[in-house]
């Protein structure tokens, strides 16, 4: 889904892209002469890496920090209302665009129209970009090319693309898994353990796979726990950590998951895979065929090696990557980012000061507001229990409902009481974690709610408001 261009119908000139994915369609499009400028997340085609960065990473996302520190880092600049990203306002205004191109999708992945609005650069010509599901990031595509005043390049590559999926779904139809579809576990984080959302699930089906642990297409992606995982008994399951390369993402996995973990998974006897989650899957750009090519190979013995991917630094075998790690070789595509412009994981975050209006009911109390509202099935007021981003984020309530009611854990939450185990506030934040008791048919299951502090119906009132919940192992 896309807005339409905010501005006038001359083709540009002079484009910045502030998405990784608008980066490569240009390109794609045969128009890279006309960027001017990037974001800190464009690193592909690499000839983009001459053009000047405009913005700049406000957390530290290298090697020295783990999965977990990103994720914690990550909540906390969701619910201070903080950006993650650090909009170089000077240096876009010198660069004297005539549209820029930005994503209102995820606020990790890329700067928003949020950050732009709050610049000095709100009086320049947008394109915003929604990415949820893959139509989306095919419309995506037509969108960017009818803005650069070329839309037949643009039909002529989505239809390219959406030949090349027809190919995948025929090569995968002649497998001998066809009529028994492996049940595939593909994970965009380790730690915590994060199942698969937006368009990933679609890929996931047509290279001939049943997604698990995922929302209808087009929900966010949702958080699970390790048993849950273990319960599952996936046939495949594909690690593609967001924008970690093998190296990096065989790393994390070694360091979070433990041998206890891994010796469990190896247990299983499913085929487990690493993808380079920065090169493929996570983008939401042409490159989305590629990724369900790699997928297809993970999936179907019969194609692994079909499409050139199992075996390179794009896709190996967890076994595999974990060997190439021990002998110290370097696999698979790495960001290349500016210096972090302020570092954040360890300085006090305006998040942390007392509310001015600090809320009467207490943070536990609110939480289980919430779940008494979707017990009693009052759908619209559940979701009013939710931040004002995490109702951008669910799109509304029918899908906050329809995804809850997907997801076998947070069903449960609509159907059983929960307890809750802990709670704790620091200024703005606060944390609540609850359980639900194990039962003949299902597991134990643990949550971790983050609330933020927002202004009630007049602003002499505030609630704990939810912006996030994780399962917790």
């Amino acid at each position: 889904m896309a807005d339409s261009t905010k501005g006038g119908a001359t083709a540009p000139k002079r484009v910045v892209s502030l998405l990784g994915a608008a980066t490569e369609t240009i390109y794609r499009l045969g128009l890279g002469d006309r960027l001017v400028g990037r974001s800190h997340e464009c690193d592909y085609p690499r000839a983009c890496l001459d053009l000047p960065c405009v913005s700049r990473p406000r957390m530290i996302v290298d090697s020295t920090v783990s999965s977990l520190d990103i994720d914690t880092a990550v909540r906390n600049f969701s619910a201070a209302g903080e950006p993650v990203y650090k909009l170089e306002d000077e240096m876009l205004v010198s660069l004297e665009p005539d549209l820029l191109i930005a994503q209102d999708h995820c606020r990790v992945c890329a700067i928003t129209p949020k950050d732009v609005e709050n610049s000095a650069c709100s009086n320049i010509t947008q394109v915003i970009v929604r990415p949820s599901t893959l139509t989306d990031c095919l419309d995506d595509i037509t969108t960017i090319a009818t803005a650069m005043g070329v839309p037949e390049r643009g039909a002529v590559l989505r239809t390219s693309l959406e030949g090349r999926f027809d190919r995948i779904r025929e090569v995968v139809a002649q497998c001998s898994a066809a009529e028994n579809k492996p049940r595939v576990a593909l994970l965009e984080w380790c730690d915590p353990i994060m199942g698969c959302g937006y368009w990933l699930p679609e890929l996931v089906e047509i290279a001939g796979g049943i997604p698990l642990h995922c929302p209808p297409p087009g929900g966010a992606t949702p958080s699970i726990s390790f048993e849950a995982l273990i319960d599952s008994r996936p046939d495949v399951l594909v690690f593609a950590l967001c924008g970690f390369g093998l190296t990096r993402a065989v790393a994390e996995i070694e360091k979070s998951w433990g041998e206890k973990r891994l010796g469990a998974l190896r247990k299983l006897g499913c085929s487990v895979f690493v993808v380079d989650g920065n090169y493929l899957v996570n983008r939401s750009g042409p490159r989305v065929v590629e990724s369900c090519e790699s997928l297809a190979e993970a999936i179907h013995e019969d194609l692994r090696g079909h499409f050139g991917f199992l075996g390179t630094e794009m896709l190996a075998s967890l076994d595999t990557a974990l060997s190439w790690k021990e002998t110290g070789i370097e696999t698979g595509s790495q960001k290349i980012r500016p210096p972090v412009v302020e570092p954040t994981l360890d300085e006090p975050s305006s998040s942390l000061k007392q509310p001015s209006n600090p809320p009467s009911m207490a943070p536990a109390d609110s939480v289980l507001a919430q779940l008494k509202c979707l017990q009693n099935e009052e759908i619209q007021t559940a979701f009013a229990w939710n931040s004002e981003a995490n109702q951008q984020r669910w799109c509304g309530a029918e899908r906050f409902e329809q995804i809850l009611r997907g997801h076998d854990d947070f069903r449960r939450l609509m159907e059983e009481d929960a307890t809750v185990v802990s709670s704790e506030a620091l200024g703005n934040i606060a944390t609540v974690k609850i359980s639900l008791p194990k039962t003949d048919e299902a597991p134990s299951v643990h949550f971790a709610w983050t609330l933020v502090v927002e202004s009630g119906e007049n602003a002499e009132t505030s609630l704990w408001k939810t912006e996030r919940v994780a399962i917790n192992p």
